[in-house]
């Protein structure tokens, strides 16, 4: 399956192509993401681009949202393409993708080096606990 990452920006303007899937990560209060309807499934997940609680308002990415990321791709492992986007597309968005490179065994190098900034909380949490 091939990877893409988004910013929020970038993916409301995305029109897919063949089977391809979505991982819509958004700020716990910001509104969803308008996505295109060409998706052939979307898994909408929200938490803050934190690596630990600072505030009340804070929603740290825990192992029910990596179960959740992980049955999803399961699920949809025919897909040709899995899109994952957050606001950037540079911490959070990574951090999924990076942490289902490493639990699926697909290619992660050349993710890390486009994406120096991933949220290491997020792979970590991805790669421990679904």
């Amino acid at each position: 399956m091939e990877l893409r990452i988004l910013s929020r920006e970038a993916v409301e303007r995305y029109e897919p192509e063949g089977v391809e899937i979505c991982i819509s990560i958004t700020d716990p209060a910001a509104p969803a993401a308008e996505l295109s309807l060409g998706f052939a499934a979307i898994l909408r997940v929200a938490f803050s681009d934190i690596v630990a609680i600072e505030s009340p308002a804070d929603v740290l990415f825990a192992p029910a949202h990596a179960a959740a990321i992980v049955a999803f791709v399961e699920e949809w492992r025919h897909a040709e393409r899995l899109v994952v986007h957050c606001h950037v597309g540079v911490s959070r968005s990574p951090g999924v993708a990076l942490g289902l490179c490493d639990r699926l065994g697909w290619p992660a190098a050349a993710l890390e080096e486009s994406y120096p900034f991933w949220n290491r909380w997020v792979r970590q949490v991805l790669v421990s606990h679904a």
